[in-house]
């Protein structure tokens, strides 16, 4: 059985594509302000065009290599939520994956975003060759980032008692560290 993409009752998800540009830069315009203190959004002399198409070409290269899945969020009426990646995919001792997600602001408090999230975690933790095979997901949440905190938790996410500082758009902003572990 082929691998499948995430996909719930309310969303599916697949790679973002050229032509997904404007539905994207929109949704990061309208959201640039609460997600400059949590997300790197840019790098230096880059543009939100130039962001765009090194997401669409690190999607193409994760996926290519196996060490990330990076995918933009749809409702089944095509209209763009956001983005849930699994990167840092580790397949050592333990299959391990970091969870990143943003979504656009105008659609939050819908409850997309942790549909989203839920079926990116499922996906990630299925047994190959359904998903692939993770027996653990991390997330780094900035602390006063209550939303996510509380769609970490919901989700079966534990705290781990740890956190790190993450250079966030040229501020080292400090991240809990929350684990979500497969069960068999």
């Amino acid at each position: 059985m082929p691998m499948r993409e995430p996909s719930t009752d309310r969303i599916y998800m697949r790679p973002l594509v050229r032509s997904d540009q404007g539905v994207f830069i929109d949704a990061l315009r309208r959201s640039r302000e609460s997600l400059r203190r949590w997300i790197p959004l840019e790098q230096l002399n880059e543009d939100e065009f130039d962001y765009f198409d090194r997401l669409v070409d690190m999607g193409a290269i994760g996926d290519h290599q196996g060490s990330a899945q990076r995918r933009g969020v749809f409702t089944h009426d095509d209209e763009f939520v956001g983005v849930v990646n699994l990167i840092k995919i580790d397949r050592g001792l333990e299959w391990s994956a970091e969870v990143i997600a943003w979504f656009d602001e105008r659609l939050q408090g819908q409850g997309l975003g942790t549909h989203a999230i839920r079926a990116m975690i499922d996906y990630g933790c299925a047994d190959v060759p359904v998903g692939l095979g993770l027996h653990t997901i991390r997330a780094h949440i900035c602390m006063d980032n209550v939303a996510s905190h509380t769609v970490a938790t919901r989700l079966g996410f534990i705290p781990t008692g740890r956190t790190d500082l993450f250079d966030i758009n040229g501020a080292l902003i400090r991240h809990h560290e929350f684990i979500y572990r497969r069960s068999d």
